[in-house]
């Protein structure tokens, strides 16, 4: 088998523009479908990764207090099926005046909160302290916020006065800002929220019968509002998704040009190269061996095409992803998302096997 290398080595020397085209072939298909799979893995992936940093709530559900007390929401926590449980806290909503000032305004949701951790839905306080006394609030923005407007002071509708001491986030919205408990009597608190992990989130259907055996004992419409963190998740990587269509379908598109052209450059070589044949088995080279000599012609400009490819579609997937993952519901993603390795090793591995198979099929 050692004169199979030179022999090839000789083909692909001879034959410059069939091997530039299936590199270049090879080197476009491999880099879409690096960055497309990228996109479909980074839809989930990423979000899952900082959800479960962040021991989010797999449903936030608001309830009356005029119809259950806080003692009975606290029993929630030994139902089936339940994980985790963080509440009751005091919630609510404000219209405050874009006049008013510029750090919180509109239809906001203020929940008052003890401390930003617990067992679900951490908080990360990323400037300033928590609110632990009336008189003080911490706004929920995304530490890419600016935090100048520490110890400024929000004018409420009702007249209350808030300082604000500190910024935090969380992915799941709960809440616009949180307060001590203490200041939400003032505030004329509207509901009570409560935040559930639970031990199967795997679906909306599942997460809502879970949500339904937990308050089956409270009274009957107590529970004003829910929402599952897989309505957030779908938010979140919607338009990675939208993107990976697209570029999925480029990147197969991109395959079968490869196999064609495979297909057609072995075919030809083998008809334009009856001559050559004859003259490597006169020299000694068995039937295995002149295949082997066509599949290495092919094979060195697919596999040097496929490395470089897998390169080239790491380098613009990072700026992509980070493109795709920007706005309010997805930029606390832009430092998590990558390309898998997996991802790699489909395309390294993936793309030669397909331009040897179609060139094993002539």
């Amino acid at each position: 088998m050692r004169a199979v290398w030179p022999a090839a080595r000789a083909a692909v020397r001879r034959r410059r523009l069939q091997t530039l085209v299936i590199w270049l072939v090879t080197l476009t298909s491999t880099g879409a479908i690096v960055v497309a799979l990228g996109l479909v893995d980074s839809a989930s992936a990423p979000f899952d990764r900082a959800f479960a940093k962040e021991h989010g709530p797999h449903v936030v559900a608001a309830f009356d207090p005029a119809k259950v007390s806080d003692a009975r929401l606290r029993q929630t926590a030994r139902g089936s099926g339940v994980e985790a449980v963080a509440g009751p806290f005091a919630q609510a909503a404000v219209d405050i005046p874009a006049n008013a000032n510029r750090e919180l305004t509109g239809a906001v949701t203020i929940v008052g909160r003890p401390g930003p951790g617990g067992p679900v839905d951490r908080v990360d306080l990323w400037a300033g302290r928590w609110a632990d006394r009336p008189g003080e609030v911490v706004l929920n923005r995304h530490p890419d916020w600016s935090a100048d407007a520490l110890g400024k002071r929000i004018r409420l509708p009702s007249g209350t006065v808030l300082t604000i001491v500190g910024y935090g986030y969380e992915m799941s919205r709960t809440a616009d800002a949180w307060v001590a408990p203490a200041q939400m009597a003032a505030l004329r608190p509207t509901a009570a929220q409560m935040l559930f992990r639970f031990t199967d989130a795997s679906s909306q259907s599942r997460l809502r019968a879970e949500l339904s055996t937990v308050t089956s004992e409270l009274p009957k419409d107590a529970l004003t509002a829910s929402q599952t963190y897989l309505t957030l998740k779908e938010q979140v990587g919607a338009t990675a998704r939208a993107y990976a269509q697209y570029l999925m379908a480029f990147g197969f598109l991109g395959v079968v040009v490869a196999v064609l052209i495979v297909a057609n450059v072995v075919s030809g070589a083998v008809i334009s190269g009856f001559r050559h044949i004859g003259i490597l088995k006169a020299l000694g080279f068995t039937p295995g061996q002149v295949v082997a000599v066509y599949l290495t012609m092919v094979s060195v400009p697919a596999v040097v095409g496929c490395a470089l490819g897998t390169l080239v579609g790491n380098v613009l997937a990072r700026p992509f992803l980070r493109f795709v993952f920007t706005g309010p519901d997805a930029g606390m993603l832009q430092r998590s998302v990558g390309i898998a390795p997996w991802v790699n090793a489909v395309a390294l591995l993936g793309m030669p096997a397909v331009c040897v198979a179609a060139a094993l099929d002539p």
